[in-house]
């Protein structure tokens, strides 16, 4: 309605300016350059109004060429990235199905229709890790570093690349370097533990339990158990220098996180002897062998007091039968040490026991072994510590009895 209103007030106006110029023709005189030319005042007028539609026509021309040329290298462009795109769903599935020709094929394809975009990066890193073209792949992964977006990508393949080659540091600064943005993965922290807990940097890699992204990316169980392990490793470590003192408190912290409970009393109590302090650890020990009756443990309690004789630890052992005296390691502890004080009675009466068929394989080996040390030693009787022995063997081949860790995953968790 606006359009029309303002239509018809153009043309009043326009007829209204025809209709002046009629009225008043006028005289219009134009020189320049020496050339004169007279003409009325309607005449210029429509000259001129015919100057500007001709104007008018022509930018609209230029437009329209413009516009179809602009169609025609969209469409073109369209075209390339058409064909960019579906060469780079290729190479990606090309690479997921280990048709390594095949992906270089496209990875090569799509940077030439796509150039610089960032997905050829990925599909040239790819590609490349799949051949194991190590340099290629670094340039690639170089390259995604200069992209907020696909740092992580790069770190991770050079990272893993670094630490391939053996190069510890570079893989560890990579792995720094992606735990330090705001949205740290998983991978940079485990990768940072592997690569510190390999070398026994153990300080290092408390540290690295410490920080937000291992609480973030383990339980809180997991987590303690780590952190237990790292702690007990450098108390090992402070143990094996001397500082007996440093690896009692490394223990106790240990003790305290409850990852590993046997083997963070264990090594407390040795840290604690070798300070002279074994009897203050006596009743930690103690106190553990009500929950964990445990070989390590007895083993620690053994050498909790330097330069006690057999027979005085023999009394001391009774601490731990008042304690649980049925259980299979309390009969073993006590069994050992009467041994060690030719308490031969004492030892045959808590070993025979334990060599029953029902009892576990792993106990019954054991007891056997020690049954073999009681003959031999006792009545020397070499036939009968042979067959003892040979118990001990079958027991341990049998299918059910206790082994070693055998994989990786195994030995995390003992």
């Amino acid at each position: 309605m606006l359009r029309l209103i303002f239509y018809i007030a153009g043309l009043a106006l326009l007829v209204s300016a025809s209709v002046w110029l009629a009225d008043e023709p006028g005289t219009v005189v134009l020189e320049w350059r020496g050339w004169r030319v007279d003409t009325s005042a309607s005449a210029l007028v429509a000259l001129f109004i015919a100057a500007v539609l001709l104007v008018a026509f022509l930018l609209r021309a230029l437009a329209i060429v413009s516009g179809v040329i602009s169609a025609v290298s969209a469409a073109r462009q369209q075209r390339r990235l058409n064909r960019g795109l579906a060469s780079l769903a290729d190479g990606f599935a090309a690479v997921q199905s280990g048709q390594t020709s095949a992906a270089r094929r496209f990875a090569k394809e799509a940077a030439s229709l796509l150039q610089s975009n960032p997905a050829v990066l990925m599909l040239r890193k790819e590609a490349a890790e799949l051949v194991g073209d190590m340099k290629e792949m670094k340039e690639a992964a170089t390259a995604l570093l200069e992209r907020p977006q696909t740092e992580l990508a790069g770190l991770r393949s050079l990272a893993v690349k670094a630490a391939s080659e053996g190069d510890t540091v570079g893989a560890l600064n990579l792995a720094k370097r992606a735990m330090a943005r705001k949205d740290p993965p998983a991978w940079a922290i485990e990768m940072a533990l592997d690569l510190t807990i390999a070398s026994s940097q153990w300080h290092e890699a408390l540290a690295f339990a410490e920080t937000k992204i291992a609480r973030d990316n383990f339980s809180n169980e997991d987590l303690q158990r780590i952190k237990t392990r790292l702690l007990l490793q450098q108390a090992q470590m402070e143990m094996k220098s001397g500082d007996s003192q440093s690896a009692a408190s490394l223990a106790r912290q240990a003790i305290d996180l409850g990852g590993a409970p046997v083997a963070a009393t264990a090594t407390y109590a040795r840290a604690m002897a070798a300070q002279g302090k074994g009897r203050k650890a006596a009743h930690l020990v103690e106190k553990m062998w009500e929950t964990y009756p445990h070989a390590d443990l007895a083993a620690a309690y053994r050498v909790l007091i330097p330069g006690e004789t057999a027979l005085d630890y023999a009394r001391r052992v009774d601490n731990l039968t008042r304690i649980d005296p049925d259980h299979p390691e309390t009969r073993l502890a006590v069994a050992r040490a009467s041994l060690d004080a030719e308490l031969w009675g004492q030892a045959r009466n808590r070993l025979v026991p334990l060599t029953a068929e029902n009892v576990e394989p792993d106990v019954r080996a054991r007891a056997a072994c020690l049954m073999a040390d009681v003959e031999t030693r006792e009545h020397g009787d070499s036939e009968k510590a042979a067959e003892w022995l040979q118990m001990a063997l079958e027991a341990r081949r049998e299918p059910d009895g206790k082994r070693g860790p055998r994989t990786v995953s195994e030995l995390a968790k003992a």
